[in-house]
């Protein structure tokens, strides 16, 4: 049942008698003082049972307890202790001098329901209604600035055959779990003692640098895999598909079975057996205690495990309005426009400019941007053109005539053909063997022997040209600096911790990071 903090302050407690000492005017003294009107406990009464049970700890509570462990860092154990000990804690929560908030288990089950119900963007989105109440959103049409920053996964990542092996571990414990007995009669009888030990890997005697002998490896894992798969499907007889009981070992067989899809290939063309599939697929799960961490990039050579945090940032005031957080190995526009839409929601304004990097300046972005807001400027960059490996000369060093279907060079030959390759739209000119073959710039425009020069342009060729043509002009430049809010807002969130998850699973990440956007916030308006 639902708890509710009196209104009333009483006289004698700590958030009382120690306001001035710990500073009303700070991140402790805001909450004695405010907290209660921007959490009210009836806002969350849909989490409780309305007739039933003890009354709850005080959402309004929790909530601040919450802020305050996002704000400085510390585990559930430390976050209930300071609520015993820390007179600022006190303060900030309304409690007695001789007062614990609750158990450990209580704040933990509140954020899972937080979590479940959805309910911490209503938190986060108080500290932007706060922040508007301060008069730190002052114009009436947003300037927004959008940025991503990886958060690293908290699950163990592990190579092909550690990650099959722990998946056939779940999936017999789940097993025992559904249909009672001891996990070592069902190891003994079903011969996948090998998967029980601290490491697969560490238990094989072989020399990892023989291929023979490590292909013999993942043969024998393939054959336990199926074992385990054929278990699973077993056991699962007799089960109704929906059945809430079984869903945790039918989860586990496919996520076994997706793991041998991804990593594995069963019957190669040499003939030799199962082998590990080369190359690295596009979606792959890279852990079994995170099944939603993927493998991403901010460039080439900086590869995380992770997920990503999208923001959102008021580019006048540096508010942060919205939050996201999306697949690692997403491209960082992945959402873009519900940012947007969110943003604007939040904020109560329209949006009149959009400001981001090269990531936000393709076609594809601008598209799902404008589609959230029709009317706004998005200055964005857009993705340089590229050349070819080895050569100098990009397609912008062309003079293109798309209607008149003729590309010139830099050497100022014109194309024989123009052509639109079969189910697309793209624009291609292919320039004469002759000419390319005799040409003195040669070495800058093509490294092929004997093969002339061919341009293939996008659909969308000529709006990204007017696009690179409008980010050298002056006015660009400057509306674009406004962008540096945003890379400000992601370092004072690493600063609290974002950069590393706290939890597992993509929904508990979007929480933290929420979390720590209202935090940043507040602080923000609060100094």
């Amino acid at each position: 049942m639902l708890g509710q903090k009196s209104g009333q302050r009483e006289l004698f407690r700590p958030d009382n008698l120690f306001l001035d000492h710990v500073g009303e005017d700070s991140f402790y003294g805001f909450f004695a003082t405010s907290g209660q009107r921007m959490f009210r406990d009836s806002d969350f009464a849909g989490m409780y049972r309305q007739d039933q049970g003890r009354p709850s700890v005080p959402p309004s509570q929790l909530c601040i307890a919450l802020l305050l462990q996002a704000r400085e860092g510390v585990s559930d154990d430390e976050a209930i202790q300071r609520t015993s000990y820390d007179l600022r804690w006190k303060v900030a929560l309304g409690l007695e001098l001789d007062e614990k908030l609750c158990a450990k288990s209580t704040l933990q089950l509140f954020r899972a329901k937080l979590i479940l119900n959805d309910k911490y963007q209503q938190v986060f989105e108080s500290s932007v209604k706060e922040c508007r109440k301060r008069g730190l959103l002052k114009r009436k049409k947003l300037a927004v600035a959008l940025d991503t920053t990886p958060v690293l996964g908290r699950g163990a990542v592990k190579d092909t055959f550690n990650l099959i092996s722990d998946q056939i571990r779940i999936v017999v414990k789940e097993v025992v779990s559904l249909k009672g007995g001891h996990v070592e009669k069902v190891v003994v009888s079903e011969g996948l003692g090998r998967h029980f030990g601290s490491s697969f890997k560490a238990a094989l005697d072989i020399d990892w640098d023989d291929a023979a002998q490590k292909r013999a490896v993942v043969a024998q894992l393939v054959g336990d895999a199926k074992v385990a798969l054929a278990l699973a499907s077993r056991s699962l007889r007799g089960y109704a598909k929906g059945a809430e009981n079984v869903q945790p070992l039918r989860e586990a067989q496919k996520m076994l079975a997706d793991l041998l899809l991804q990593d594995i290939e069963e019957d190669p063309d040499d003939g030799k057996g199962a082998k590990i599939r080369k190359g690295t697929a596009p979606d792959r799960i890279v852990s079994t205690t995170d099944p939603e961490m993927r493998h991403g990039r901010k460039s080439k050579s900086n590869r995380f495990d992770c997920h990503k945090a999208s923001i959102a940032v008021d580019a006048d005031s540096g508010v942060i309005l919205a939050t996201n957080v999306i697949p690692g190995n997403a491209h960082d526009s992945q959402g873009a426009g519900d940012l947007v839409k969110q943003a604007a929601k939040v904020a109560g304004c329209d949006v009149e400019q959009v400001l981001g990097d090269t990531a936000y300046g393709t076609s594809a972005a601008r598209k799902d941007i404008q589609k959230a807001a029709k009317n706004a400027d998005i200055i964005a960059k857009v993705p340089p053109a590229t050349s070819r490996q080895g050569v100098e000369f990009t397609v912008e060093d062309f003079d293109i005539d798309i209607e008149g279907e003729v590309a010139t060079c830099p050497a100022g030959k014109q194309s024989i053909r123009y052509e639109t390759p079969k189910g697309t739209k793209h624009h291609r000119f292919i320039f004469s063997q002759t000419d390319c073959t005799n040409c003195r710039l040669r070495s800058k425009c093509t490294s092929a022997k004997k093969v002339a020069r061919r341009i293939t342009l996008s659909e969308n060729y000529e709006e990204l040209r007017r696009h690179r043509k409008r980010q050298k002009m002056k006015s660009f430049k400057v509306s674009y600096r406004k962008r540096v809010k945003v890379e400000h807002r992601i370092a004072r969130l690493v600063q609290l911790g974002v950069r590393q998850a706290r939890y597992f699973g993509r929904a508990k990440v979007a929480y933290q990071v929420a979390m720590a956007a209202t935090a940043a916030n507040l602080v923000m308006m609060i100094g």
